[in-house]
């Protein structure tokens, strides 16, 4: 029993100590800090990615990739090539129907230094003057009628069992008086 009990120590502090050393491993691209500006943008905006000096080799290609909602309509302004620092910077204007977050992520072709940038896009207002009866009232619909029907049953009900209950008294009196 003490020999179990001792594998099953060890396997659990093995397992409690490789979990802190993956944490801590040495990221696969040694890309620098990119940032982008504005961080949050209406459907169809426009944001900044701006890559740091040093993020790439010195006028290296850098391809840039959008991920999203139909990314391939999201459209990218830049030249692809790192600045003889080594930074880049790239327009990301987003869908006109885009919602949710994007991510831009750029990736130097020689260096293979790789970063990457999220934008939230708040989706586009929606009109509230439509309604599914097709009237247009100014106001979007909130709730169902069908509540407000079933209080005016329930209220007619209650005030129906009082009139009963009246009428019964009424008769248990007379019963008791004869």
């Amino acid at each position: 029993m003490s020999k179990k009990f001792l594998a099953a120590l060890i396997i659990g502090a093995a397992i409690a100590l490789a979990a802190p050393a993956a944490a801590n491993a040495v990221p696969y691209t040694h890309g620098g800090d990119c940032s982008i500006s504005p961080s949050t943008v209406a459907a169809g905006g426009t944001s900044t990615m701006t890559c740091a000096p040093g993020t790439f080799k010195p006028s290296e290609g850098v391809q840039y990739v959008v991920s999203g909602k139909d990314a391939s309509q999201a459209t990218l302004s830049a030249d692809p090539t790192a600045t003889t620092a080594g930074g880049s910077q790239v327009q990301v204007t987003v869908p006109q129907d885009a919602t949710g977050a994007y991510t831009v992520t750029a990736t130097g072709a020689s260096s293979q230094a790789a970063s990457a940038v999220t934008v939230t896009v708040l989706p586009a207002d929606v009109p509230a003057s439509t309604s599914s009866s097709g009237s247009s009232t100014g106001l979007a619909s909130t709730g169902s009628t069908i509540g407000w029907s079933i209080a005016w049953i329930g209220g007619a009900l209650v005030v129906l069992g009082l009139i009963v209950l009246s009428l019964i008294a009424a008769a248990r009196r007379r019963a008791h008086q004869s």
